[in-house]
């Protein structure tokens, strides 16, 4: 069970004793983490029978020591024979209160990652940089075990991957010299390297395939402009042991679909009520997609998660999992996804539940309602923010609000860095909070602050998020002025790059 050293103790903890973890293996040889607190994880653990660090000065605890003891020539263990045996317990959130538990098995793990290097690059020369997390199913599977089971280097771009400001300055440079040729990462990462000013020329970079989110059209026609290289979708879910669609080295990819079905497995849009089948949506009719085959898990650790995830009822009788995500798949098979079902916010590829931020806010004396989204931010993707409603004639500010979810949001990561206060929150005619609403809502006051900086609000129209085949949009609509200065017009559209929302810009 790979488990994000970032989490805070309690977390990590409660991960142990779900899945009865009788050993940890951890260091404390790169920064801050939840290996600082050792003492407390052990103390709620009662099952941890032995804590190995890598680095470790001691030889009652350093893992070195442990391998070097143990024989070369023979297992000491008797190895599972079924293929569907479960092997590997991976969270399915970076950084969620209390992350489902996927139970991954043998098969699964291989397939996908025999896949994976089928799609992006077979061959034994295939240099793999790893920037995404070994607790993430991507840098884990996708990535690593791809490269062991066919044979190719693999490139660890240190121990923070794309979180270390270095490993995107110096990204072309690393394929130059090592001869890097394949690398998954975000959208993020890839317009951070469509930022930065770098020498780009002679790098060995053959595949870039981002994950994560879908890629915005004008960001994937500036990259290949750029770097002469196109930017490939993937599309997955820890639940599917990695990936279930992809655009694959060998077509022309389709700029805003992220591809085609993996071999071996089915993807279809179906109309569900909650998880169960209502119908199949007719080719381009947005419904929830689903996956089928040998890579879609069995279910989490804890069962009661299971409702989640299993389509219950499919005509065929086979079992579909369901993504959560909304979208559709075309006549041509192409997959298409226009959102997410689950409102889950993405922070730099890892899962916030936006439950932990409106259960801590309404804990506050004067709020009433809240809800949780994720702000668009060009480094990380999203970032979490709140909107709050407050209790009539009670007084808050939004630092007083900040700075208690500071003191009892429970994850660093998901504590919010915007608390924003209304008058009344938008609600659907059954009376739920219409986050659609409020996600447009961040977008436009993000645009607001970056075309202002940009060119100043005397330049600007309309700032608008209308509604664009189920993707976002920005439309900003400027002054006769700036629209005929090519310096000032460039200036907008530079502002809104980089985000996971398309911009329109007249």
């Amino acid at each position: 069970t790979p488990i994000n050293p970032h989490l805070e103790p309690e977390m990590v903890a409660s991960i142990l004793n779900r899945v009865g973890a009788t050993t940890l293996v951890t260091t404390r040889a790169h920064g801050a983490s939840a290996a600082d607190r050792l003492d407390a994880i052990k103390a709620a653990v009662p099952g941890l029978k032995k804590v190995w660090l890598v680095g470790s000065d001691d030889p009652k605890t350093d893992f070195a020591r442990a391998l070097a003891a143990q024989p070369t020539d023979r297992l000491t263990f008797q190895p599972s024979s079924d293929p569907d045996a479960p092997s590997l317990y991976l969270p399915t959130g970076g950084t969620t209160a209390a992350p489902k538990l996927a139970r991954l098995n043998h098969f699964g793990q291989l397939l996908n990652a025999w896949t994976a290097g089928a799609i992006m690059g077979a061959g034994s020369d295939e240099v793999v940089g790893v920037g995404m997390p070994l607790f993430h199913v991507g840098g884990l599977l996708m990535l690593s075990l791809r490269s062991m089971v066919l044979g190719q280097t693999l490139l660890m771009l240190t121990p923070a991957g794309f979180r270390d400001p270095g490993v995107v300055v110096h990204f072309w440079d690393i394929s130059r010299r090592l001869g890097m040729t394949s690398v998954i990462a975000t959208p993020t990462t890839a317009a951070a390297l469509l930022s930065a000013e770098n020498d780009h020329t002679g790098h060995k970079v053959r595949t870039l395939t981002c994950g994560g989110s879908t890629i915005p059209v004008e960001l994937g026609r500036r990259f290949k402009a750029r770097f002469d290289l196109d930017l490939r979708e993937v599309w997955g879910s820890t639940e599917f042991h990695g990936f279930l669609g992809c655009m694959p080295n060998a077509v022309e990819p389709v700029l805003g679909s992220v591809g085609l079905r993996i071999p071996f497995h089915d993807v279809r849009a179906f109309i569900l009520d909650g998880n169960r089948f209502v119908r199949e949506a007719e080719p381009g009719e947005q419904g929830v997609i689903v996956g089928k085959g040998p890579c879609v898990c069995s279910g989490y650790v804890d069962p009661a998660n299971d409702p989640d995830f299993v389509v219950v009822g499919a005509p065929d009788g086979a079992s579909w999992g369901s993504s959560g995500d909304l979208g559709c798949v075309d006549a041509d098979g192409y997959i298409w996804i226009h959102g997410r079902a689950k409102d889950v916010i993405i922070r730099g590829g890892h899962n916030i539940d936006p439950r932990l931020i409106e259960e801590v806010l309404v804990t506050h004396p004067a709020v009433q309602l809240a809800a949780a989204i994720g702000r668009p931010d060009r480094s990380k993707g999203e970032l979490p923010m709140a909107y709050v409603q407050l209790k009539p004639n009670a007084t808050a500010s939004p630092e007083d609000l900040l700075e208690f979810c500071r003191g009892a949001v429970q994850e660093r990561a998901a504590c919010p860095v915007e608390v924003t206060i209304l008058d009344q929150m938008p609600l659907t005619a059954v009376g739920k909070i219409f986050k659609p609403q409020l996600r447009a809502d961040a977008m436009r006051r993000v645009a607001v602050d970056l075309v202002a900086e940009a060119v100043g609000m005397a330049g600007v129209v309309s700032i608008e998020t209308p509604e664009s085949k189920g993707r976002p949009l920005v439309a900003v609509k400027v002054t006769p002025d700036v629209a005929s200065d090519p310096v000032r017009l460039a200036r907008v559209r530079d502002a809104l790059n980089g985000f996971a929302f398309e911009a329109s810009v007249q």
